[in-house]
């Protein structure tokens, strides 16, 4: 699992990007008054405690990102009603035949809409809407799809609100899958992606349209949405397969080889894990030296050394489910070095992962007391 950078790019003034860093839990005050810094910083922690399988102190962070997002909708929808009234109020103040007293009250109720209105976007009125474009990787878009990171005029953003949004779902999708919570797994996967093709849509990557056509101010924007598209498929796949549903498996898998196809600088991460999920389809329908050839080819196209090791684990364990002296042999192989750096690794996915397939292959040894 790869998550989207936890360092983004910020707004300039000139409609550039210039990095953005916040560290540390920053006053809480700020974090209230900027949403950007409450979503950068909540999700920091929760990419660390996913990373470290420290579950029980993820899910208050899961709950209260969740919490946030559903009280900022209805923050933005009741800001749609409000502005929707005070654009039929202006429209009636134009009309030329209004009488002082109509006038009057009507200027009343406006100054009274601009205000609740204020108050819901935590910006002032008076003179004008902040409709301001607002710069991501020079996209333009309205103030009301920002998340600030700092007040102005250090303004900034780290990702767009829609891209956050679908980060949101990423995050509950990678929480419960090991809970086993499938069926909300389903729900947030779909939920992101719909937001993510949606935003694809906009950036005029519709069906067909390849890396090489795309205009040079939507490359940035594509990247984001479309790495974040890959991690749903990513963990779709692994949850059909979990579920032993291969077709659905294999339908996700191709549209993420497509998707690659199409975008393979963007998506050149992507690679690895594309044949590290064939290898696991390979593994989940008994193909085992399919298998083991997909997760060693996997190993070769990542420099990381903690995708590399877990890669060798897949394929030491099918290896060891081939069963013969030889595949045994090259388990021990892939095993061995795995154990001797695991504890260099941040994770405990590894260090399990290694245990395991080592007890894995001294169990198929018939050394019952050493595998336990």
């Amino acid at each position: 699992m790869v998550f989207v950078g936890c360092i983004g790019r910020g707004a300039s003034s000139d409609g550039g990007s210039t990095l953005i860093f916040v560290g540390g839990a920053g006053s809480g005050g700020a974090k209230q008054q900027c949403l950007g810094l409450l979503f950068y910083y909540e999700l920091l922690q929760l990419f660390y405690l996913l990373r470290i399988c420290d579950y029980k102190n993820a899910a208050h962070r899961v709950d209260k990102l969740d919490v946030v997002i559903k009280s900022d909708l209805q923050r933005m929808q009741h800001m749609r009603e409000l502005t929707k009234e005070l654009d039929a109020l202006n429209h009636s103040l134009s009309h030329s035949d209004l009488n002082y007293r109509d006038k009057s009250a009507l200027t009343e109720k406006q100054a009274q809409l601009e205000e609740r209105l204020g108050n819901y976007s935590g910006m002032s009125l008076t003179g004008k809407m902040p409709l301001e474009p607002a710069y991501f990787g020079n996209v333009k878009r309205a103030w009301a799809d920002k998340l600030e990171l700092a007040p102005p005029p250090i303004d900034g953003e780290w990702l767009p609100k829609s891209a956050v949004y679908a980060l949101v779902d990423l995050m509950v999708v990678v929480f419960s899958r090991p809970k086993g919570l499938f069926k909300e797994c389903g729900k947030r996967v779909q939920s992101g992606m719909q937001i993510i093709q949606e935003e694809l849509v906009q950036l005029g990557i519709t069906d067909g349209i390849k890396e090489v056509e795309l205009q040079h101010s939507a490359i940035w924007m594509a990247g984001v949405y479309l790495v974040l598209l890959m991690q749903f498929l990513e963990n779709k796949v692994t949850i059909d397969l979990t579920r032993t549903e291969f077709v659905e498996a294999q339908e996700a898998l191709i549209q993420m080889r497509n998707w690659f196809i199409r975008f393979p600088t963007i998506l050149q991460a992507s690679e690895s894990i594309i044949e590290m999920l064939q290898g696991q389809y390979a593994h989940s329908v008994g193909c085992y030296s399919e298998a083991t050839y997909h997760f060693l080819e996997a190993s070769k196209l990542t420099e990381s050394k903690s995708m590399q090791a877990m890669f060798h684990i897949y394929a030491a364990v099918s290896y060891i489910c081939i069963g013969d002296a030889e595949s045994s042999a090259k388990a021990v192989d892939l095993i061995g070095p795995v154990l001797g750096v695991v504890d260099s690794f941040v994770g405990v996915r590894e260090k399990t992962s290694a245990l395991f397939a080592y007890g894995f292959l001294l169990m198929r040894q018939q050394n019952l007391q050493e595998a336990r």
